[in-house]
């Protein structure tokens, strides 16, 4: 591909340059894409909601230790959710219904369908609420909202279950206290009634006592603000000191009495305590609290979250688009041809003779879509053929290929043969096959003869003649072999307007286009074994100098320069050669090996015809534009119409 800085225009001619390339990327990405998206199953989503709401008893406050809980306790449940025995008991309920277990289904195949809910099922905390979404995706849409509900219902009847466990073990112990309180108040009960039996006391200690635990009950709220030597607390010590003394004072009975006195009622508040406590923990256990309450249930889906087939065909086409586009630049820029006019000029430093713009056969069957993606290579007469119908006689003479062949017609007689075009030589090859060089040099001899040039036009390509068929003559007959081999001489082997007439073409066709009285044609005649070293021999180049003076000018056709060495051979007898070129077709670097070739020999190359022209092809400037808008002013009509 040429270097240079390109621009937009550029950018889409390279588009429509490598268009099949970029479309067969793009469905090769496409239509696998869609394939794999049509055969994948479909899942279907189904939500449910559930509101998590932390309640406390006074049940649950009485056992509760001080305790750091770790973690957010809403993610505590959202787990607790999709754990095991939420799972189990899920099958167990509704897994015969889905068909997931059979009816007597053992233990062992229960665990295994809980564990496969594992990646069907998703929960998720709603943020800045107290809410835990719950996601089942399922093949089915019923079942995946059956499923759905049924893990909420479970993961509540289980929470509630559980809750309630608590408030229960919470009421048990309670009254187990209550029991132990109960007996340990009636002992002290007893011993006191035991007591006053057998002693009368007066109840002295009872006030000594009560200061003494009133003063002790005061020093230890003031340690935890002062230290033992701060005043007040001395002050306390000192008092407690004091009661303490005056206790040690009163008779054993009165202490004893005190005692069992005080034990007795510490007892009696302890039980009145806990049978308020045994009470609540009773109502709460009756109340069966819920701390989960369901939002919403979930409805059976009526599309599929997966596969997303619209989003598959998009990323299908933008990735076949992109590949496509980077497959086409790559070529573009791997491209070793000669793009533009200018490039071929400054890389062979030859002048470009002729632009010939890409021929459109008329009737031509359209191509299909595969033929345009996979084009099938012409062979043997289907190829004649469609070399005929590239004939300038099947074009009106006002048509952008006959303007393109007058104007290499000038070009050749200005720039190659310096206004004297007459009594010259011109020898036409390319550097390979396939770049439309016999077709280029008898449209060329056609145009010549319209010029009034009394033209000759030579098949020197014994190896693969067709310049006898592209004119629809009905047979090989004598030729430039058999003249070379001297079995007939040059004019009895020379083809004349009648012999066009009289040929395929026809006399409509022919006579369509004047001048061609003025073109006469020697055909390769008879197929030489060792065809280099006729037109090397002595006798071409005698032939070549006596028809030089019969007519103004002689065109040869030629093989391929870098095929065989007839092209080399022939080049020095000339007055001038002429390379064509396909544009887009071959690397630079054959070209400029054949152009290197034949002037080693001493050949005058004069320049270079770019053949078959496309929008495509060209690449920077405008000439393809120029033959497109020239056509459309004058019209590609028939002459005469």
């Amino acid at each position: 591909m040429p270097q240079y800085e390109l621009n937009l225009r550029d950018y889409w001619q390279i588009i429509q340059k490598r268009r099949l390339v970029l479309v067969v990327i793009f469905f090769v990405v496409l239509i696998p894409a869609i394939i794999f998206t049509n055969l994948q199953q479909p899942f279907y989503r189904a939500s449910v909601s559930v509101q998590w709401v932390e309640r406390r008893t006074v049940g649950a406050l009485l056992t509760e230790l001080v305790t750091v809980t770790a973690g957010d306790p809403l993610l505590t449940q959202a787990r607790i959710i999709k754990s095991q025995p939420i799972f189990e008991k899920v099958v167990e309920t509704i897994g015969v219904e889905l068909g997931i277990i059979s009816k007597d289904a053992p233990r062992q195949s229960i665990t295994k369908a809980a564990h496969s809910l594992f990646s069907l099922v998703a929960t998720e905390v709603i943020r800045d609420t107290s809410i835990i979404k719950i996601d089942v995706i399922y093949p089915k849409p019923d079942s995946a909202a059956r499923i759905a509900n049924s893990v909420a219902e479970v993961y509540i009847e289980e929470n509630t279950r559980e809750r309630n466990k608590q408030n229960r073990l919470v009421r048990e112990f309670i009254e187990k206290q209550l029991e132990e309180l109960n007996v340990k108040l009636k002992n002290s009960e007893e011993e006191l009634a035991r007591f006053k039996e057998t002693e009368v006391p007066a109840g002295l200690a009872a006030p000594f006592e009560k200061r003494l635990a009133d003063l002790q009950s005061k020093r230890q709220n003031l340690l935890g603000i002062y230290t033992q030597i701060h005043p007040d607390i001395k002050n306390i010590e000192e008092e407690i000191a004091k009661v303490s003394g005056q206790l040690k004072t009163l008779p054993q009975k009165e202490l004893d009495y005190g005692r069992l006195e005080r034990a007795v009622e510490i007892d009696t508040k302890l039980y009145r305590e806990l049978k308020e406590k045994f009470e609540a923990a009773r109502i709460t256990e009756a109340e069966k609290i819920e701390d989960v309450i369901l939002v919403d249930h979930a409805i059976a889906p009526l599309a599929p979250v997966s596969p997303n087939k619209p989003l598959n065909y998009f990323f299908g086409v933008v990735i076949g688009l992109m590949l496509g586009l980077a497959t086409a630049f790559t070529t573009e820029q791997l491209d070793t041809s000669i793009g533009t006019i200018e490039d071929v000029e400054n890389y062979l430093q030859l002048p470009a003779l002729g632009i010939i713009p890409y021929l459109k056969v008329e009737g031509k069957i359209k191509k299909g879509f595969v033929q345009r993606l996979w084009p099938r290579e012409l062979k043997g007469e289907e190829k004649i053929a469609n070399m005929r119908k590239q004939l300038l006689v099947h074009y009106s003479s006002s048509s952008p290929i006959f303007e393109a062949y007058r104007i290499l017609r000038t070009n050749i007689q200005t720039e190659v043969f310096k206004e004297k075009i007459q009594k010259n030589i011109l020898l036409l090859t390319s550097s390979g096959p396939e770049e439309g060089k016999s077709i280029t040099i008898s449209n060329l001899a056609v145009v010549m003869a319209q010029g009034k040039l009394r033209t000759l036009l030579i098949d020197a390509d014994m190896r693969r003649s067709t310049i006898h068929k592209v004119f629809g003559f009905k047979n090989r007959g004598p030729g430039l072999c058999d003249v070379l081999r001297g079995t007939v001489q040059p004019e009895a082997a020379i083809r004349t307007i009648t012999d066009i007439l009289m040929g395929d073409l026809g006399f409509d066709e022919a006579l369509k286009v004047p001048g061609l009285d003025n073109l006469n044609i020697l055909t390769a005649g008879s197929l030489p074994t060792t065809p280099a070293e006729l037109l090397a021999s002595r006798e071409m180049a005698d032939l070549l100098e006596n028809l030089r003076t019969k007519y103004d000018l002689i065109l040869i056709d030629t093989p391929p320069v870098l095929a065989v060495a007839d092209a080399v051979i022939l080049a020095p007898l000339s007055d001038a050669v002429a390379l064509v070129y396909r544009v887009g077709k071959t690397a630079r670097a054959v070209v400029a090996r054949a152009k290197q070739q034949l002037v080693e020999t001493g050949s005058k190359v004069k320049g270079v015809i770019l053949n078959n022209i496309s929008q495509e092809i060209e690449m920077r400037y405008s000439y393809y534009y120029h033959y497109k808008y020239y056509g459309k002013y004058y019209g590609d009509k028939k002459e005469g119409a």
